[in-house]
């Protein structure tokens, strides 16, 4: 079904501008700014001495305004920007290099002040003054498109650490803790793929109440091919549990409420979207297999929005599922030439304005990767 949902340039060229992930928001509190990285290029991964500027889009005007530079980006998740409030006023935060480690910087947008703290984002609490961090130059020698390019020396990377894994970090004090290693989550399901090469966790998300997180354990073998593990944890780190074995396919995924789940995996049988009850399992076909791509389910929970892989023509879509009347719309298909594929290729990572009437996507169908927003108000009523 194709659906009225006009759709506009957010910002323009001649720079590239993009947000890079899906499920988080990218709105301030007035809705009239959206979080963005501006580069110069976007034909190659980003490497140890590329940089991005980070900051704000205006909505009415697509004006980028820089409010700083980091090195700590990628593609596929831009620099994980998150908005904050947690005693400092509105801030925004991305993460940056400092002294050859990572962290993140919180920038108050009406100050300028900045204040660091001490690991770099990949979720934010919906509820506390929390994150949760991850080593992404670890990331870097294990899956690149999704790491912050260095210069470490990769023999020096240890396959199993016990000193490095999901990392709890505190947004008004900054400091940071481990909540649990990688060799503890190895350590917990043995394995044979688990032998191969080094493991990383990755991808990362609270549950609505901010008590329970969801990531992926992934491991790289000699030939060259990862495996996956989906798995929760408490945010103590108390009651780690498997979700889904290795072995298998596993890609994207969010919660749909505290203990329910939304995965794309081929864990039930054929790969398809599914549903499951976070340590009970129950797995059932989500949407009637219309799901594709990257997931996201509106404020209200009616409505997902999410994208599709290039087709032969070289097109991906943005569409609509709308779960009470199991309707799926399409917003739009957008040119994605084949030299966007792979390390550079553009997602489109559909997301949620915080008021469910319109969503934004990243796109390079006008030849410079942008930042698009699709109008709903006309669908969502």
């Amino acid at each position: 079904m194709n659906v009225p949902a006009p759709i506009r340039s957010l910002s323009c060229g001649p720079m590239n501008h993009f947000f890079g992930y899906y499920g988080i928001n990218a709105w301030d509190s007035t809705r009239h700014r959206h979080l963005a990285l501006e580069t110069s290029f976007h034909d190659h991964r980003p490497g140890p001495d590329d940089e991005s500027a980070v900051g704000l889009l205006d909505a009415a005007c697509g004006q980028f305004e820089p409010f700083g530079r980091t090195r700590a980006f990628n593609f596929q998740q831009g620099s994980m920007l998150h908005w904050i409030n947690v005693g400092f006023g509105e801030e925004f935060t991305h993460n940056d290099w400092e002294d050859g480690r990572l962290v993140s910087r919180a920038i108050n947008i009406a100050t300028r002040a900045r204040r660091t703290i001490g690991g770099a984002i990949e979720a934010v609490s919906p509820v506390e003054p929390v994150a949760v961090g991850l080593n992404f130059a670890r990331m870097s020698h294990c899956r690149a498109v999704v790491g912050y390019a260095n210069r470490m020396d990769p023999a020096g990377i240890a396959n199993a650490p016990d000193n490095d894994g999901l990392w709890r970090l505190y947004l008004a004090g900054g400091k940071s803790e481990l909540i649990v290693s990688i060799a503890a989550v190895l350590a917990a399901h043995p394995h044979k793929l688990t032998q191969d090469g080094p493991a990383w966790l990755d991808h990362v998300y609270f549950n609505p109440s901010g008590k329970r997180l969801m990531f992926l354990c992934r491991i790289r073998s000699g030939e060259g091919k990862w495996h996956s593990s989906m798995w929760t944890i408490n945010l103590d780190g108390t009651e780690l549990a498997l979700q889904i074995d290795y072995g298998g396919w596993i890609s994207h995924f969010t919660w749909i409420d505290e203990r329910r789940i939304l995965v794309s995996t081929d864990a039930p049988g054929r790969p398809d979207f599914y549903t499951f009850t976070d340590r009970a399992g129950g797995f059932q076909l989500a949407a009637g297999g219309k799901l594709h791509g990257h997931a996201a389910f509106s404020p209200d929970g009616r409505w997902i929005v999410y994208d599709t892989s290039p087709d032969k023509q070289d097109m991906r879509s943005v569409r609509l599922y709308d779960t009470r009347n199991e309707a799926d719309m399409l917003l739009g298909k957008f040119h994605h030439p084949k030299p966007y594929r792979g390390d550079v290729r553009c997602d489109p990572h559909p997301r949620w304005r915080p008021d469910g009437h319109a969503v934004t996507f990243d796109s390079v169908h006008e030849g410079t990767r942008q930042i698009y927003l699709a109008d709903l108000s006309g669908i969502v009523g």
